[in-house]
């Protein structure tokens, strides 16, 4: 009987598959009973047991040296014996030979039959002399990647091509092509390039190795970053230290001014003077700009080496020197008893190092060790006056105007234009629109940089202009995983973080090759054309990406009325303000990072594409954005819902006005079209039809009193809700609640995982889901009023009769019902995370009965496995090990009763119980299943 193998290869006459069996046994397999694509050996079926044993051996040991695919490729196992595999398996041959040179290398390559069917599997036509030449040289210095690559090539490319990338290089330690199969990858490079001359293909293909090579070796250089610095569990030393050290002046001032030992309530009386602000803040910018040119030669010395670093930043480090006199370095070097060894500030090290590093000097052995201790406190000094300029420019914010500046003289910083000339800009100053901080002196910036920029190039940079605290983030971020810091401008501080965060901006990621190629070719597949013309990769990848961008927001478009789309790009009457009309998410996503407000949000959004709002923004003469305005349709034409300046200032009354005027002048929204008549069916009660009944007086009034009771217990969740609602904003808790309520599933999906990934414990939000204000009170009504109009319903998500709407719509009920809809929303975003190592890792944390059975029902229960799952009960079994002992099916057990949670997870429950229970690895840490059900019974 014949037996169907990989690949269409069907086996002759005489012929027979064995599988291997334990202990070096065999068993016969054939297509129909043995697994889909397992390695088999194939050979004389009245073969001896000596000769198949031996076969056996060389079967398992290709397999665990060339994993399964290997033994699709036919290789030579000796005694008449060769390697194959059943039907069903993925890839193609190519696929199979690859994986098996790997494992046998040029020595033995001719195990996998003769060479010139071996370049024929894997170049096809191309197969030419050269080409094979050129392929056993890669395969001698095991350039796998430059083979895979190559071979996926083949079909796009001719031979003089696939010799140039067969001898493609990657850097020492990087290996741009880890994973992924050659035919996989060949589509997806015939769905991107086909479309170019074979010359262009070939660029393309150079460009995009080169792209991955450089990512790759930029991110193992930024790995490498945090082990050149001190330890960062070390940080709160360095910052008693240098908060103490900062301390002393304003203590020093209070001592002479009230007495040497005052009274605790005449100092908490004491006011600094008016110019004490300007010179604490003046001691931040220049330890942040020695700290910003320590991080900066710390990341040169560990990516390049001392000669280069000191080479590319002795300058900088020379030029930050200048911002510490020596009496300061020896104040801040001179330490107490028991205090931390480093210095105060960082500006001590950043002069310790100019004598080592000087030009002309020799660097020794000894030079490397002491220049390198010090570079190693750059990060940690970096974290501490970052914190510290957040602090205080915080400070600043909370206190009046006047007693925080010197109306007499403006505040300066000496040096900084001569910084600027040596160190230069990492952010290019005419781009920067962070609002200046607000200074009572009248010679104050008031305008942006960016916009004194374009008003006069000759232009200075200030202090007020913030743009010294963006360098200090920018340099610290690489020491967190990160080119650069993420900037949002806001007032009166710009939002700056340096870490690694979930809610980086999507974009195509380079992380090897095959998957390079892979994000490309899906946008592709989803009718995204590639850009006819493209220098490189990373041009043809971002291309695809705006073109991508672009359909998306076509679908996305918001209904906008005619008479005021034909309004985008003309002028406001009175003024110099044009009309740009909102028509997409991004663009409204765009106009809120300039403005620094929440027009980008999703119920702006949500609220044009239904048409209940028209979005607009009023850009002036330069083409900044001036203001942004909700329109809305009235009976009698069109009225302004809100019209406000950046940061949600309000707009100056000479533009106000104008605008205003020009809104109520806009001709009347049409009247929509009626819809069509819908046939009433006959009413079968006696009397006809009637009007939804009023509640009782006496249901309303309990149901008000149960629930300003049940609302009594809730601020712990609302304070979980607020800490979760802080990638909109900063929300008050009882704000908070409304904001999330307005939100879709996949909204508050990223949400979840950016506050779990933040620290938020899931076990602390499935605690505040569990609190149901309304369906507590509603539980506590007399049984007789609980029945009456369906009033159960409030409890769920089911849609509610017109007079449950009206009451949820009611002051004293609207906030528990919120909270309702709430939890329940979150619930069913947690259940999206239920694969995710963000909330398996939460919830191993601080685990909990509920929560842990709630999650793992739903694991269990999902349509298909991931990896990383250990079966902890078996299909048919129902006893779960640990203590205290459990049974799946116990009607008194935790997980019969975590099934409705698990059901708001959106698990289909009724399937549970018979399918075993799943665990996800990440959840069992040091000891095992057993551990963790222990330490969620604590």
């Amino acid at each position: 009987m014949s037996v169907r193998l990989a690949f269409g290869v069907t086996t002759g006459p005489g012929l027979r598959c064995w599988l291997a069996a334990p202990g070096g046994a065999a068993r016969p397999a054939d297509d129909r009973t043995g697994p889909a694509g397992a390695p088999v050996v194939l050979g004389p079926h009245d073969a001896g047991p000596a000769e198949l044993r031996e076969a056996v051996r060389q079967l398992t040991l290709l397999v665990h040296g060339g994993t399964d695919v290997a033994a699709g490729a036919g290789v030579d196992l000796g005694g008449g014996f060769v390697s194959a595999r059943l039907a069903g398996a993925h890839g193609d041959r190519r696929d199979a030979v690859l994986a098996a040179l790997r494992h046998l290398g040029t020595r033995e390559a001719h195990r996998a039959g003769d060479r010139a069917s071996v370049l024929v599997s894997l170049f096809g036509l191309s197969a030419t002399k050269r080409v094979g030449a050129a392929a056993n040289t890669a395969i001698d210095e095991e350039r796998w990647a430059a083979l895979q690559l190559a071979s996926a090539a083949s079909d796009l490319l001719g031979p003089e091509q696939l010799e140039e990338v067969l001898g493609l290089r990657a850097p020492d330690g990087i290996d741009p092509f880890p994973r992924g199969t050659a035919s996989t990858l060949a589509g997806h490079l015939a769905a991107v390039l086909t479309r170019y001359p074979r010359p262009r293909r070939l660029a393309l293909i150079v460009s995009l190795w080169e792209h991955v090579c450089t990512r790759l070796r930029d991110r193992k250089r930024l790995a490498a970053l945090p082990s050149t610095q001190v330890r960062s569990d070390r940080i709160d030393r360095l910052r008693v230290r240098f908060r103490d050290h900062f301390d002393e002046p304003i203590l020093r001032q209070l001592h002479l001014e009230v007495d040497n030992d005052p009274p605790l309530a005449t100092a908490a009386r004491w006011r600094p003077p008016r110019w004490w602000a300007a010179r604490e803040l003046r001691r931040l910018v220049h330890d942040a700009i020695a700290a910003t040119a320590l991080l900066r030669f710390a990341r040169t010395l560990s990516d390049e080496g001392l000669t280069a670093a000191a080479h590319r930043h002795y300058d900088e480090l020379a030029a930050a020197a200048t911002f510490l006199s020596g009496k300061e370095r020896s104040a801040a070097a001179r330490r107490k008893q028991g205090e931390y060894s480093h210095p105060a500030r960082p500006g001590c090290y950043v002069a310790d190092l100019l004598g080592p590093l000087r030009p002309g000097r020799t660097f020794t052995a000894k030079t490397e060790v002491y220049v390198r201790e010090r570079a190693g406190m750059a990060r940690n000094y970096g974290v501490v006056v970052f914190d510290q300029v957040a602090t205080s420019l915080r400070n600043l914010e909370e206190q009046p105007l006047h007693n925080c500046w010197d109306t007499c003289k403006p505040w300066r910083v000496a040096g900084l234009d001569e910084w600027r000339r040596v160190a230069g800009y990492g952010r290019a100053p005419g781009s920067w629109e962070q609002p200046p901080l607000r200074d009572a002196h009248t010679d104050g910036p008031k305008e942006t940089l960016a916009q004194r920029l374009a008003a006069d190039p000759a232009a200075a940079e200030q202090p007020h202009d913030l743009l010294w605290y963006a360098d200090l983030a920018d340099a610290l971020a690489p020491f967190h995983g990160r080119e650069t810091a993420g900037v949002r401008h806001e007032q009166p501080n710009p939002w700056l973080t340096y870490h690694l965060t979930d809610t980086e901006p999507d974009r195509l990621r380079a992380d090897s090759v095959p998957l390079a190629i892979a994000e490309v070719a899906q946008l592709v597949a989803f009718g995204v054309t590639p850009p006819p013309r493209c220098r490189g990769w990373a041009e043809l990848a971002d291309g695809v990406a705006a073109a991508a961008a672009a359909t998306e927001a076509s679908v996305a478009a918001f209904p906008v009325p005619a008479e005021l789309a034909a309004m985008d790009g003309k002028p406001v009457p009175g003024t110099t303000l044009t009309v740009e009309v909102g028509r997409d998410p991004r663009q409204l996503a765009g106009w809120s990072a300039y403005m620094g407000n929440c027009i980008g949000q999703e119920w702006y959004a949500e609220r044009a594409h239904r048409g209940e709002c028209v979005l607009m923004a009023l850009r002036d003469g330069d083409g900044r954005i001036v203001a942004n305005l909700d329109i809305r349709r009235r009976t009698a034409g069109w009225q302004v819902y809100e019209l406000l300046a950046r940061f949600n200032n309000t707009l100056q009354p000479a533009l106000e006005k104008p605008v205003r005027r020009w809104v109520t002048s806009l001709a009347p929204p049409r009247p929509p079209e009626p819809p069509p008549a819908v046939p009433v069916p006959p009413v079968r009660a006696r009397g006809g039809s009637r009007s939804a009944p009023r509640l009782p007086v006496k249901l309303v009034g309990a149901l008000t009193t149960e629930v300003e009771r049940a609302l009594a217990r809730t601020a712990a969740a609302r304070r979980a809700y607020a800490t979760l609602a802080r990638g909109l904003g900063d929300f008050e808790p009882e704000a908070a609640v409304i904001a999330l309520k307005r939100l879709g599933q996949s909204r508050h999906a990223e949400l979840l995982r950016t506050a779990l990934g933040n620290g938020l414990a899931a076990a602390t939000l499935w605690r505040a889901t569990g609190v149901r204000p309304l369906a507590t009170a509603v539980g506590a009504l007399d049984p007789a009023l609980r029945e009456y109009d369906r009033l159960t319903t409030l409890t769920g998500g089911a849609p509610l009769p017109r007079t449950l709407s009206a009451l949820v719509r009611r002051p004293e009920i609207a906030p528990a019902y919120a909270m309702d809809v709430v939890a329940r929303a979150v619930r069913a975003a947690m259940g999206t995370l239920v694969g995710e190592d963000v909330l398996i890792r939460s919830v191993a944390r601080r685990p909990s009965p509920e929560l842990l059975c709630a999650v793992l029902i739903a694991r269990t229960c999902g349509e298909s496995t991931v990896d990383g799952e250990v079966r902890l009960v078996r299909p048919g079994s129902t006893t779960v090990p640990g203590f205290p002992a459990t049974d799946l099916l116990d009607e008194d057990g935790p997980w019969q009763r975590a099934l409705p949670a698990a059901a708001e997870l959106g698990a289909p429950v009724e399937s549970f119980g018979g399918r075993g229970l799943l665990v996800p690895a990440a959840l069992l840490g040091k000891g095992g299943w057993t551990a963790l059900w222990s330490r969620a019974h604590r």
